[in-house]
């Protein structure tokens, strides 16, 4: 009996002298994780990025943060623009007016015919301007401008105007603001959006733009597209010779793209429609002169002999 109590004495006394033993070799795993954070290229993303995440800060009252060079004025394509035959109503309400076959009349979107001219064989008609597309509201027809936008309004033909909860990134494009998102970030609920892995806050402080750490150069036809990747700016592509600007559509022949949407028209050739147009006995409205006397119509419309001109299809 007393060496089972003995033995049973010793069992608590080495136990009893194990517990520190054991207890300090338990792994301390907020200092591992401390220790962790502060090792090189700890928190690195891809190409080892170094970790930069910025908060942005909380402004008082419903105001609008715009990028000033978002705000600069582009070029319009050419689907944009005025045509050289169409001529402003007096009326306003974004429409015009212009002279067409008589035949051709009803195949314009919501037609209204102004005048006719028995000698010519024309009649003249009040259309939406190019730029804006026709539709009817209680009887009346209402020209709304066209732009392409998604996630805002179209203000004016080729521009576009956000709506509340987003904001212009550098390619233009209308993207979700904090609280609804934020671009290459996530949003807390105070508002403010915080930065992946490689990117930073913009101007604006609403969306999150690439770092290329050592710069894209100074010429504003490059810009910093992805992490440490530079590319073109909107409006420009890449080619063997560097970013070139881009012409929506080609200048033509006898035109050089200068610049983004600007054409530089060769000697013989001058600037009409925003093409660079040879000087053709044709009207050729709705088209383009290639030659004297050649002339190449826009897409959706056909060329009519008798008055040379270009109409719907």
């Amino acid at each position: 009996m007393w060496l089972r109590d003995v033995g049973l004495r010793l069992s608590f006394f080495q136990l009893m002298m194990c517990l520190p033993t054991i207890y300090t070799n338990v792994p301390n795993y907020s200092d591992q994780y401390n220790r962790r954070s502060q090792q090189p290229g700890a928190g690195s993303y891809g190409r080892e990025y170094s970790e930069n995440r910025q908060l942005s800060f909380n402004r008082l009252g419903p105001v609008k943060f715009e990028d000033p060079r978002i705000g600069e004025p582009q070029p319009k394509r050419r689907e944009y623009l005025i045509r050289a035959h169409e001529t402003p109503s007096v009326a306003g309400q974004n429409k015009c007016r212009i002279w067409v076959p008589p035949d051709t009349v009803e195949k314009y979107s919501h037609p209204s015919v102004i005048q006719a001219d028995q000698a010519n064989r024309l009649s003249m008609i009040e259309v939406c301007c190019t730029g804006y597309s026709a539709s009817r509201l209680m009887g009346v027809t209402v020209c709304r401008a066209q732009c392409g936008c998604q996630n805002g309004s179209c203000r004016s033909p080729g521009e576009c105007e956000c709506y509340d909860g987003f904001v212009r990134n550098d390619n233009g494009d209308c993207v979700f603001a904090c609280p609804l998102g934020c671009q290459n970030g996530q949003c807390f609920l105070d508002g403010s959006c915080q930065c992946d892995p490689g990117y930073k806050l913009d101007e604006t402080r609403r969306f999150c733009r690439p770092i290329c750490s050592s710069g894209c150069g100074s010429s504003s036809r490059h810009n910093c597209t992805e992490p440490e990747v530079c590319g073109c700016s909107k409006g420009y592509q890449l080619t063997d010779d560097g970013c070139q600007p881009v012409c929506e559509p080609d200048c033509g022949i006898g035109g050089l793209c200068k610049d983004n949407n600007v054409c530089d028209c060769a000697p013989g050739y001058k600037l009409k429609d925003g093409v660079c147009q040879a000087d053709c006995y044709q009207k050729c409205s709705n088209g383009v002169c290639v030659s004297r006397n050649r002339c190449i119509c826009d897409a959706g419309f056909t060329y009519h002999e008798q008055s040379t001109m270009c109409v719907p299809v």
